[in-house]
């Protein structure tokens, strides 16, 4: 028999925005309203509490417990151990649609300057979110060498999050990130000889953002993530050295909506032009190289990663020396993709995965007079 009643208390959203309607579960316990619970370790399986109460613990087998200590989590209880001062459980991941019965959750993350100089990211001028990436070597191996000589990237995109439950199902989901993205690039490519390469490397720290949303009492708590890693897929035969590179500007919408139980796109790619910079290259045999870099904003929910969407910009140079018609192609483009893995909120939905081709230019083109 429970001595202790749960609470019903409303929580202070910490670095966002957020509407809270929500009606939760009979089965859900709040750690956070219990001062008598302090969070001794949270792990896969087993979430266990230094207790301080002057009676039995209120935890019991088939609860939900959710709290925001941690990074957060959200399980439902299968066994539990009390001791003198400590209570572990054995639990299993729970979803928002088990700890939820009807309410609507509204919540916006925004990345700030602020964010950005608490991350320790190179930045072209204090107080913005302008990276400065000029002379970060994205790739160097065996005589093949690929980097920046100059660049700056301006991204600091808003993830707006909707999603409403009723009769303990997700009913509707909306996520997008949206912002202005700004750039200017120049690529250097370097070879001394043959080599092939596909090479994704996190050169800039990631900027984390932690946050609680609420829906009613129930605490949805997370880390927002920005990150900007750099790639490359190509291949030269023979010795090549190739600079080249653009700036544009665009508002990139990356997004979807599940509603009636289909889905509805609602990425954009907003107006752009590139404006190339005049290349400067010598070619021995052929190159075929694309230099990008992902801007990927994510959303992790109770330690699970659940949203993530990334605006991708690239470079791509094809040179064709031997044999001949002699020819250089130099392009650039952005193009994105989407990744939404929902059992967080319902675990009757599945992941969900999309890529989106997006507007692209060509940016200098050179065929060989024929004789």
């Amino acid at each position: 028999m429970r001595v202790t009643s749960k609470l019903v208390l409303g929580l202070v959203v910490v670095l966002a925005a957020t509407t809270m309607v929500g009606c939760p579960s009979k089965e859900v316990i709040v750690i956070d309203n219990y001062p008598e619970f302090s969070l001794e370790k949270l792990a896969k399986d087993v979430v266990s509490f230094f207790y301080r109460g002057s009676a039995s613990s209120p935890l019991e087998v088939g609860d939900i417990i959710v709290g925001t200590d941690g990074g957060g989590f959200l399980r439902r209880i299968l066994a539990v151990n009390e001791g003198s001062e400590k209570v572990a459980t054995d639990t299993e991941d729970a979803s928002l649609a088990d700890a939820v019965d009807s309410g609507a959750l509204d919540a916006d993350v925004t990345f700030t300057p602020e964010d950005f100089a608490k991350a320790g990211v190179p930045l072209a001028k204090a107080g913005t979110t302008i990276l400065d990436v000029s002379g970060l070597v994205i790739y160097s191996k065996d005589g093949f060498t690929v980097s920046i000589s100059r660049g700056t990237l301006d991204y600091a995109p808003t993830i707006s999050l909707d999603a409403a439950f009723s009769g303990h199902k997700l009913q509707s989901f909306k996520a997008v990130t949206s912002g202005p993205m700004t750039l200017d690039l120049n690529v250097k490519l370097a070879a001394s000889k043959t080599a092939t390469t596909s090479y994704e490397t996190n050169i800039i720290p990631p900027i984390v953002k932690p946050f609680v949303f609420s829906i009613g009492p129930v605490p949805v708590a997370g880390v927002a993530t920005l990150s900007f890693p750099f790639g490359i897929v190509g291949s030269v035969n023979g010795a090549a050295s190739i600079e080249s590179g653009f700036d544009a500007t665009s508002v990139v919408t990356i997004g979807a909506e599940l509603a009636d139980g289909d889905w509805s796109n609602l990425s954009d790619f907003g107006p752009i032009d590139f404006n190339g910079h005049a290349p400067v290259w010598t070619v021995a045999s052929s190159a075929g190289v694309d230099v990008y870099v992902r801007a990927k904003a994510e959303l992790s929910l109770y330690g699970c990663s659940s949203l993530n969407g990334s605006v991708i910009p690239y470079i791509a140079a094809d040179a064709q020396i031997l044999p001949p018609p002699q020819s250089v192609l130099v392009t650039a483009g952005v193009n994105a993709d989407l990744g939404y893995k929902l059992g967080i909120f319902d675990f009757t939905l599945s992941q969900k995965t999309w890529n989106f081709t997006g507007p692209s230019a060509t940016l200098y083109s050179w065929t060989a007079p024929v004789n």
